[in-house]
Parts: structure tokens; sequence; C-alpha cells
């Protein structure tokens, strides 16, 4: 079962968010960590799959075919 993420974080980074997914949610977050974090000012998840989340902070940073 896919656990629903509901979270908001203010100026905050790419892995950052990630890790602090990944230790509330039990998710390994590792392969999509970037290798150059990217900061986001904001950003809110409600009710989302791991998977959307993902793809919203990519979006949100401009990280291209990074899925």
């Amino acid at each position: 079962m896919n656990r629903l993420i509901v979270e908001s974080y203010t100026n905050s980074t790419i892995n950052t968010i990630l890790d602090d997914i990944s230790k509330k949610y039990k998710i390994d977050t590792s392969k999509e960590q970037l290798d150059e974090d990217i900061p986001i000012s904001e950003i809110k998840f409600k009710y989302r799959t791991y998977s959307e989340v993902v793809k919203m902070l990519y979006k949100s940073a401009g990280v291209v075919n990074a899925i």
C-alpha cells in the first residue's frame, strides 16, 4: 500500500526534503537524491504518493529528465 504524503516545506532543498520524507514515511529516497542540491523556496504536498512528490520537487526545481 502506498502511503500518502502530507507535508509542507519552506526555504529548504530537494535533498533535505527527501531526507525528511525518508525518515517520516520510511521510504528509501537514495535514488532520487541529487548530486548538486537545489533550493526550494516553498512546496506543499497534500495527500500525494511518493512518485508524485518526486515529480513535483523536480519540476519546481527545473530538473529535466530526472525521472
